[in-house]
């Protein structure tokens, strides 16, 4: 396993989207769960393991309960880590540009051998985390405390009026 303090810095998303395919393809999966959100983490663990599970009865079992058991987690992630390693494959990885999706999201646009690609990231307790979720747009949310409040009974206004009509 790939000591990840000392291999990239944890605020640098473009060093991140290198590091989690070099972890990938070298079979090095819990180096891939310290980068990513848990959620992000098993959707990597189903996708990359759906080839393993469509010629393995017994590991597509234990791929159905990654989230319930932690002894399938681990048989799932050794079956994986080593069938990662066996591909020998080492994408080349160009980093386009960051864009930014608020204080607490990014997305950094990058090419894999030439396809466009995106990796989402969310930041987690002052880390950068991939987060496959932090895609969606958020909308700007003023930091005025009135200016929210005001927004809420708006929302709610027409509901109150309607209900007024009604009675």
């Amino acid at each position: 396993m790939l000591d990840i303090s000392s291999k990239i810095e944890l605020h640098n998303q473009s060093a991140i989207v290198e590091y989690y395919y070099a972890s990938i393809y070298s079979g090095d999966l819990q180096s891939v769960k310290e980068i990513m959100t848990e959620r992000s983490y098993m959707m990597v663990l189903e996708s990359y393991g759906l080839k393993l599970s469509l010629e393995d009865p017994v590991f597509r079992e234990q791929l159905a309960n990654i989230e319930e058991s932690k002894v399938s987690l681990f048989e799932v992630e050794k079956k994986l880590s080593l069938e990662l390693a066996l591909r020998k494959k080492s994408p080349q990885i160009d980093i386009l540009k960051l864009v930014p999706n608020g204080t607490k999201r990014h997305t950094v646009e990058y090419s894999e051998d030439g396809k466009a690609k995106k990796l989402h990231f969310s930041k987690k307790d002052g880390r950068w985390l991939i987060d496959y979720y932090a895609g969606r747009p958020i909308p700007p949310v003023s930091e005025n405390y009135f200016t929210s409040m005001k927004n809420w009974v708006m929302a709610k206004l027409p509901v109150f009026h309607r209900d007024l009509l009604a009675s």
